[in-house]
């Protein structure tokens, strides 16, 4: 034990000491993740396509899990004239999603979910409006949680959308998913591998303790394609992950965005 973590034991309570660590954490962005309206994430991608060197006048954005439009609606005010492709798989979500995009212009709502291959799933809820509905049968007992109700959905790929809409490239993908944002990345292989995506939104938390998947695979993945992981933080601030560490690994919903390097 170092000589502060001696005087920090000594001085400060252990539970006043976890308090103090996940404060600090999130402000950085580590788990300040998860309210779209709070987490700073919409000042962080519009950093993240500037860095791109992405025109702003002509955005095409995907919005895979488009719950009911939150993430949608906040990109519209932000970039009016962007083209937005949404996709929910939910039948109840559909309904509240496309209440809340009527009216607007440039959005396309698809109603289907976007992973590794093509064909159908069962999607597991908590209740009928939820934000963890997850193609896992998630673990929930520990904050009194059931994932009892579920219906049986449609999946594509992200390429296979892409070659049948004539979609040549894709300025923001934004993935949120509930631990199956790995699947729609490499249902996107060939987009990415030709690098006609420029920025990429995803999130990490405890989603990915049930569907095993880690932090490092995220980071392998983006690594060997050239694109650079930055953490989403408070107030859109943008922190580079430059290397991986052990420590990358926790499981407090943390959004990420990886941009293309060299434009």
């Amino acid at each position: 034990m170092s000589a502060i973590d001696t005087l920090i034991a000594a001085v400060l309570p252990s539970s006043l000491t976890l308090s103090l660590v996940r404060r600090l954490m999130k402000s950085t962005g580590i788990g300040h993740g998860g309210i779209v309206t709070k987490s700073g994430e919409m000042k962080a991608a519009a950093a993240a396509l500037t860095k791109a060197g992405v025109d702003k006048r002509s955005l095409v954005l995907f919005d895979v899990g488009g719950n009911i439009g939150q993430w949608t609606l906040a990109a519209k005010q932000m970039h009016p004239s962007a083209q937005v492709h949404v996709f929910e798989p939910s039948a109840s979500h559909l309904v509240k999603l496309r209440s809340s995009l009527d009216g607007l212009d440039g959005v396309k709502i698809n109603p289907m979910a976007l992973a590794a291959g093509e064909g159908e799933a069962t999607l597991y809820k908590d209740a009928d409006i939820t934000g963890l509905a997850s193609l896992t049968k998630r673990n929930l007992a520990h904050v009194g949680l059931s994932m009892e109700l579920s219906e049986t959905i449609k999946l594509g790929t992200l390429d296979d959308y892409c070659a049948s809409h004539g979609i040549t490239a894709i300025d923001m993908l934004k993935i949120d998913v509930e631990g199956h944002e790995l699947d729609v990345l490499k249902g996107g292989s060939t987009m990415l591998d030709q690098r006609k995506v420029a920025v990429v939104q995803f999130e990490f938390g405890g989603c990915n303790v049930d569907t095993r998947t880690f932090f490092r695979d995220f980071y392998d993945f983006f690594e060997a394609r050239n694109y650079a992981i930055h953490i989403a933080g408070p107030g859109g601030r943008l922190t580079p992950v430059r290397r991986y560490r052990e420590f990358n690994e926790q499981f407090s919903t943390t959004n990420y965005i990886a941009i293309r390097r060299g434009g």
